[in-house]
């Protein structure tokens, strides 16, 4: 919209106001009003295309996945600078009644804007880095798959959690806007949950399962003869204890013994909206257990 274009409709707006109002027929100014709501026009929408400027910028980087660094610090900074601009280019408009509702109109129009725009930001800047932490995670356990051993894979996965949760946090703390209520805190403890999942259920993950068959497969091509046929079985047992709680605490432990392999985990977050969410608006079972045969016959 053109700079004429917008003071033809705040033209039209205040002259659309001073007749609801009455105010030519007891003798007011009116082209002192029409100014007023001029002003107001025109702060309203020079502010807003300050702010979809700014907000069309994080919106590009939330699309391909990424984040903005300092989104909190500059997310304030832009909704104090942005009301503050308004108040005082309208402050003209302050000491008339009739213009000072419609001043309190508009300014909540602006906050809205900002206000709902860094909320949606916020939480799609979280979930990249949701995405990318889970996927980071899944790529170190891959990676270990072949060379940890079995006594030491509770201690790798605990240290893998651990260091997945400091990066997250490091980075939602930049996402932070205080003034909003947007903090790290719900999302850190969705993560943690998500994560403890992640490790639980790895062993029986299709990139897990694929290294194993591709594992199994280099070995029996290596060591079977030429028309030797073979059938190989093993048992797959994930448990998870779930009891009440808000998921404060959590912990794991795995063994394998040769083509057998025993998870056990325990999280208690059977109270937590987000895992009432996960099993469709119920509490989670106390105690699921996932056995899981495997079956490898070669011909």
């Amino acid at each position: 919209m053109t700079e004429e274009n917008i003071l033809a409709s705040a033209l039209q707006e205040a002259n659309k106001r001073i007749n609801e109002s009455g105010i030519a027929s007891v003798a007011l100014d009116p082209p002192h009003i029409a100014h007023a709501f001029v002003a107001v026009s025109n702060a309203h929408a020079k502010q807003s295309r300050s702010a979809r400027a700014k907000i069309a910028s994080w919106k590009s980087r939330a699309a391909r996945g990424l984040w903005a660094e300092n989104f909190g610090i500059e997310a304030e900074a832009m909704r104090k600078r942005i009301l503050s601009s308004f108040d005082s280019e309208t402050l003209v408009a302050a000491g008339l009644p009739l213009v000072a509702s419609y001043r309190l109109e508009m300014r909540t129009q602006l906050a809205s804007l900002v206000d709902s725009s860094i909320v949606d930001l916020f939480g799609a800047q979280v979930a990249n880095v949701e995405k990318r932490t889970l996927k980071r995670l899944g790529s170190q356990l891959l990676k270990k798959l072949d060379v940890t051993p079995v006594e030491d894979v509770a201690s790798e996965n605990a240290a893998a959690i651990r260091a997945a949760m400091f990066s997250f946090d490091n980075i939602v703390s930049d996402l932070e806007v205080p003034s909003l209520s947007l903090t790290k805190v719900k999302p850190c403890r969705d993560m943690e949950s998500a994560l403890t999942d992640e490790v639980l259920n790895f062993p029986d993950s299709p990139a897990a399962q694929i290294k194993r068959t591709k594992k199994i497969t280099e070995v029996v091509s290596k060591e079977k003869k030429p028309g030797q046929r073979s059938v190989d079985l093993g048992l797959d047992l994930v448990a998870m204890l779930r009891p009440d709680g808000f998921g404060s605490l959590q912990g794991f432990a795995g063994y394998n013994m040769g083509g057998n392999s025993v998870t056990f985990g325990i999280h208690n977050d059977a109270d937590d909206p987000a895992t009432i969410a996960q099993f469709g608006g119920v509490r989670p079972p106390f105690l699921l257990i996932q056995p899981k045969l495997r079956v490898n016959v070669e011909m």
